[in-house]
């Protein structure tokens, strides 16, 4: 963990599972209304998005919330029943829970050090430098990079400890002449490998030969303790907390005996593909003294991150080392918040009201943005129409004018798509989007004839209108 916040648990209360439409033609339903897969096709095969199921998946989902918006709207429900708010704001709930029992274990973990702070700089347990750069262009000659290296040789004799700031006006790299090339301070991993080994490879206060990376050539003044000791106390103290949490967290998950289970990391990529799809599953994932990780609670935990944090795709990029470490940080953050349980820590009513506000806020506003205020539904009832209707309508006019840029995107934030989607009936139909995927195939290769057709001979074709996405949620979840 990075922060004292800790991923949340906002449970995707999605009432379906694989193929949960028993009609081929539907892609998703939402009450008595339907996303059918001919529409959706051409939807996707008209935008400029890839032909994938994960994406027609999401623009399913979207519709899908809008749907259930217009629905609660029709009915004037809020949702603000004390229950239902409770269950949709658990996260946020959790959230403040874990932090006020982790500003009472980590007192004191600032001043837990493994070292005087001069040997730990020393070390390079955080390093600091100034740099004077002959930059090489990646097209360049031999024979270009020969005379950059030649000036780079050329500086190196000249620089001394005494003249570096000053000889650093001869770098190529902007603004550097006016800082002295200073970097300040940087932990490792932070510069490029062959820089960072070549600053390694000096002590403090001493200069280095001539350094190549891919920028160029560097000649490189790694600086002395004094310089930096004022800036390297309070990073010293960060240090310290992270690795006092990182202690505390590996004795949480030793004490607890966690366990993977065979050919994890194969379930929680499938999981990453698709979480609504194992949102009833209860196989395990992990297994500790006190519970265990289900496939459920690990799509949870997933669902949750926002979409900007590329999560999902992550997961199913990367090795299975790096899956069964993720895996591994759920199951701490679990065990943390059973800690935060047993301490008791509750939230006062401030803080609930507060949440409950904000909940409250965040349902007018998307019926606002949506256009499907419950006063202006009734008010249009009142001319013989069917609010229920009426509702559906404008969501699908908002949707449709979306499609086409025409209308500013509006996100359903977490909490209120967790509400709608736990109170109100809903399904999405996985077969279905197969179906539309293929039809999408159709349509964009229709599409393409028709404007190549159309465009001047070796103009470009104009691009579709992109198809809409969910915008990030607030970030409320553990990196």
């Amino acid at each position: 963990m990075k922060s004292y916040r800790l991923s949340v648990l906002a449970a995707v209360a999605f009432a379906v599972a694989c193929g949960a439409s028993s009609n081929p033609d539907v892609a998703a339903s939402a009450g008595d209304q339907q996303l059918s897969v001919t529409r959706l096709a051409d939807i996707l095969g008209t935008s400029q998005a890839p032909l994938e199921k994960d994406v027609a998946r999401s623009i399913a989902e979207l519709w899908v919330n809008y749907q259930l918006v217009g629905a609660a709207a029709a009915k004037g429900d809020s949702l603000s029943d004390k229950k239902t708010m409770d269950a949709a704001l658990w996260s946020n709930i959790d959230n403040i829970r874990v932090k006020k029992f982790y500003d009472n274990v980590s007192k004191g973990w600032d001043t837990l050090t493994p070292g005087p702070d001069e040997q730990r700089y020393m070390s390079g347990e955080a390093m600091a430098a100034r740099h004077i750069l002959v930059k090489v262009e990646a097209n360049a000659t031999p024979e270009q990079k020969a005379a950059a290296m030649k000036k780079a040789e050329g500086i190196r004799a000249e620089a001394t400890p005494a003249n570096f700031a000053k000889l650093a006006a001869k770098s190529d790299e902007p603004g550097a002449g006016e800082r002295g090339g200073d970097l300040g301070l940087f932990g490792k991993g932070m510069m490029v490998p062959e820089f960072e080994k070549c600053v390694m490879a000096i002590k403090p206060g001493e200069i280095s030969p001539v350094c190549a990376t891919s920028f160029g050539f560097h000649v490189i003044y790694r600086s002395p303790y004094a310089d930096v000791a004022e800036k390297f106390a309070p990073l010293a103290k960060q240090r310290n907390v992270q690795i006092a949490e990182s202690t505390y967290l590996a004795k949480v998950e030793s004490s607890n005996g966690v366990a993977l289970t065979s050919g994890v990391a194969v379930k929680a990529k499938a999981i990453a593909r698709n979480p609504l799809g194992y949102a009833k599953d209860s196989d395990k994932l992990a297994t500790y003294k006190s519970g265990e990780l289900t496939a459920a609670e690990f799509a949870d935990w997933v669902a949750a991150y926002p979409p900007n944090s590329q999560i999902r795709p992550q997961l199913l990029n990367a090795p299975d080392s790096l899956v069964e470490k993720f895996v591994r940080q759920i199951v701490r953050n679990e065990l943390v918040l059973h800690q935060a349980d047993s301490a008791k820590a509750t939230l006062d009513t401030a803080e609930l009201s507060n949440l409950y506000l904000n909940f409250k806020n965040a349902v007018t506003q998307t019926w606002t943005s949506l256009n499907v205020e419950p006063s202006k539904l009734a008010d249009s009832a009142k001319a013989g129409g069917d609010k229920s209707k009426l509702a559906a309508t404008r969501i699908e006019a908002f949707f449709d004018k979306l499609i086409k840029n025409e209308v500013p995107f509006v996100d359903v934030p977490y909490p209120v798509a967790h509400a709608l989607q736990k109170k109100y009936a809903f399904s999405i139909n996985d077969a279905g989007l197969d179906k539309v995927v293929e039809k999408a195939k159709t349509v964009r290769a229709t599409s393409d004839s028709l404007k190549a057709g159309k465009g001047a001979p070796g103009a470009a074709a104009p691009a579709g209108a992109p198809a809409p996405t969910p915008a990030p949620t607030p970030d409320t979840t553990k990196k």
